[in-house]
């Protein structure tokens, strides 16, 4: 399959909006690469299929346009494209992913990685296939640790998001009975099941295509414990909407929340009811851990 490839360089202070903009625009979302320039620069990546790439791009340059007309203070960004092939971008990418211990209890080992961890460590095998979450973000990395803290024996998670269903790989192998994974993009949703396969907790997920919590409906059970490794404005929408969904002291933990606007998700976590029992940063990435009150 062909698919075209396209590279942006924004201000730190953009890269949330723009991410979220990137996938509202019909990309399979973005790679945002950890490291800032010395000018506070960050730079993304994402892959279009190349049939209908034009109209995806097109719609793109506008939406950043507006974008950056309404923030005449952000510095100008960079845009450029190119061609790939499916098997050459994702082998470029393999090249930068290895097994890694991303917490105490677990190391995340990509599929085509011969490393064997040390034998006291639990494995998160991960195929990323084209959508991206293998577990090497300082978020994932956050939200894994939290998953180690609070999931109990026997309890529903739910995973928002779930992208390659790392977390909720992680929740089944740190006891959860019932894990629910939603995620918008189709290939998410097939690259979970593949994931969870990878990893023998496939009976315990249920991975479905859902926009947030939207497609669920109302028969779904209340969670013990919900995760959700977004983007800050995906967090603000997802907030009023947990206290249908999570049980009597139940859990959240929300991660992908940019330094420049943490006190924005606090304002609303204040009036929610919910009750923040703790916080962590990483390079600039927040993750929050909230309690229903």
């Amino acid at each position: 399959m062909k698919w075209r490839e396209a590279g942006l360089i924004v201000p730190a202070a953009s890269v949330d909006i723009v991410s979220l903009l990137l996938w509202e625009c019909g990309t399979n979302g973005s790679i945002i690469h950890d490291d800032k320039t010395r000018d506070g620069l960050v730079s993304l990546t994402v892959h279009i299929p190349d049939e209908g790439a034009d109209t995806v791009i097109a719609r793109m340059k506008a939406c950043l346009d507006a974008l950056w007309a309404d923030n005449p203070a952000w510095q100008a960004y960079t845009f450029v494209q190119g061609r790939a092939e499916e098997d050459t971008w994702l082998y470029a990418w393999q090249q930068y992913f290895c097994a890694e211990k991303i917490s105490e209890r677990f190391w995340v080992v990509p599929v085509w990685e011969k490393t064997d961890p040390p034998d006291a460590a639990e494995v998160l095998r991960i195929e990323p296939g084209v959508t991206f979450g293998s577990g090497f973000h300082d978020t994932t990395r956050m939200c894994v640790r939290y998953l180690e803290k609070f999931v109990r024996p026997g309890q529903i998670v739910y995973d928002i998001g779930t992208g390659t269903g790392i977390l909720a790989v992680t929740a089944a192998k740190c006891g959860a009975a019932a894990v629910r994974a939603v995620d918008f993009d189709p290939a998410a949703v097939k690259q979970a099941a593949v994931n969870a396969k990878l990893n023998g907790v496939d009976e315990i997920l249920d991975i479905s295509r859902s926009d947030l919590l939207n497609d669920l409906g109302d028969a779904v059970p209340r969670a013990d414990l919900i995760v959700g490794n977004l983007v800050t404005d995906l967090i603000l929408r997802l907030l009023p909407e947990l206290p249908s969904y999570l049980k009597e002291n139940g859990i959240f933990i929300g991660s992908g929340i940019i330094d420049e606007r943490i006190d924005e998700v606090r304002q609303v976590v204040r009036k929610r009811g919910f009750t923040q029992i703790a916080e962590d940063l990483e390079n600039g990435w927040y993750t929050v851990v909230l309690r229903k009150t």
